[in-house]
């Protein structure tokens, strides 16, 4: 249109120029037209003025209701598509009220559309929920960003409570002046009681299996009555070393919480296999001989092996997955001259190594018929100064950083029955 204008414009200048030029006042046309032919060719370029600028409006203004009804057309698609969908959709104004929703948004709440109309979200809450929204949806307000997932409860129509996750972000008008809220909500209470049932399983099979291993445990510790709490102080401790090894860096990404909580109640299967030792050597209360000395040796290998058999009857990764590598190794040294292959430094795995350490501190300082306690501050010593020789490096420092932990632990469940005292026999 501009174009047009210019082009007549120019056109007008030429033929203005020419009439100005070449006809003059009587000039041959007068008398025949009646009219100046120059005021004819003004009014028919005035003419054309409106009807160029004429149909350009009407352009303009058919192009708007074109454009006006193609968005109402895909508002209303937009409309049915929301409909369709199986969550519920919503949108509030700035008070809260509800100015549209689907039929999800009905199913949920057990209302037809006419009695949710215009009413307000924070009438199917309870005060606690309505004020945990009104903070959500304040918080969005004021920083303009969506919140992508959270969670209420609504109060449906037959008065139950469902559990609600939902989003919200801003609706704006063609100002970019916010005017209200939208969001999609799913009601998950079937999901959250699924949820809870799971969880409960899952905390009935831990206890299950934590009884279980207590069980295995006790077969070994009934034979020998003189170790009393042996068993819940191995475990305190191997779970203190644990947390302490897992935050340097070279064990973070391998000590998770479930290996912590693995070692914990795996550990107290360390001695396991000592089922299997007779009782006159067992419970025997002088120095054992070589010979006997061997055969306490084989206990290892005995409890590795059981719980080998047993866990090769489980699919998966078992519990027991810890419980035999203790089993079998918490008698190996770092400097390779342990029982029963005599493994050398990490070759032995993390576990027994850990608990190669709770056993023999709990070893020294507790009272036996045959031996008195050493003092918590003469175990500490003797730990010291087998570090990289009998235990690993890391976990003597692991030790060393909670040994006043291991003293409290040690003194809490401390057996009473037998004295301290500075003598001991070979704790091997």
């Amino acid at each position: 249109m501009v174009l047009i204008g210019v082009v007549l414009a120019a056109t007008y200048w030429a033929i203005d120029s020419f009439v100005q030029i070449f006809m003059t006042q009587n000039n041959f046309f007068r008398p025949i037209l009646g009219v100046d032919v120059y005021d004819i060719f003004t009014r028919i370029i005035v003419l054309c003025l409106f009807l160029i600028f004429g149909s350009h409006v009407q352009f303009n203004i058919n192009k708007r209701k074109k454009a006006e009804k193609d968005l109402l057309e895909s508002e209303e698609k937009y409309r049915n598509i929301l409909e369709s969908i199986e969550e519920g959709y919503y949108e509030v104004d700035l008070k809260g009220n509800l100015s549209f929703f689907n039929d999800s948004i009905c199913e949920i709440s057990g209302y037809s559309k006419d009695e949710l109309k215009g009413r307000n979200s924070r009438e199917f809450m309870n005060e606690k929920d309505a004020q945990q929204i009104f903070e959500i949806f304040n918080r969005v307000y004021e920083t303009g960003t969506s919140e992508k997932s959270f969670y209420c409860h609504l109060i449906n129509k037959n008065g139950s409570k469902r559990a609600i996750e939902a989003s919200v972000s801003l609706i704006r008008n063609p100002a970019s002046n916010i005017k209200g809220f939208r969001g999609i909500a799913r009601d998950v209470t079937e999901t959250r009681r699924l949820e809870k049932d799971l969880l409960d399983t899952y905390r009935n099979l831990q206890e299950a299996r934590s009884a279980t291993i207590l069980g295995l445990a006790k077969l070994a510790e009934y034979r020998d009555k003189a170790t009393g709490s042996h068993l819940e102080r191995i475990r305190e401790y191997s779970k203190l070393l644990a947390i302490e090894l897992s935050v340097k860096s070279q064990y973070k990404d391998y000590i998770t919480q479930e290996y912590i909580d693995s070692i914990y109640q795996s550990s107290i299967l360390h001695d396991i296999g000592k089922v299997g030792i007779p009782d006159s050597i067992l419970l025997k209360e002088d120095r054992l001989t070589e010979d006997e000395f061997e055969q306490i040796k084989y206990h290892t290998t005995l409890g590795g092996n059981a719980l080998s058999m047993i866990e090769s009857k489980i699919e998966g990764q078992s519990f027991l997955s810890i419980g035999k590598e203790i089993a079998f190794f918490h008698h190996e040294k770092w400097d390779g001259t342990g029982y029963p292959q005599g493994r050398h430094g990490d070759d032995t795995p993390l576990s027994a190594r850990i608990v190669a350490l709770a056993d023999v501190y709990d070893a020294l300082t507790s009272a036996r018929p045959y031996k008195k306690a050493f003092t918590h501050e003469k175990t500490v010593a003797m730990i010291t100064s087998d570090k990289g020789t009998h235990f690993d490096p890391d976990v003597v420092d692991a030790f060393l950083a909670k040994q006043k932990d291991f003293n409290t632990i040690r003194e809490i469940m401390l057996d009473t029955h037998y004295s301290i005292g500075e003598s001991v026999q070979d704790v091997e």
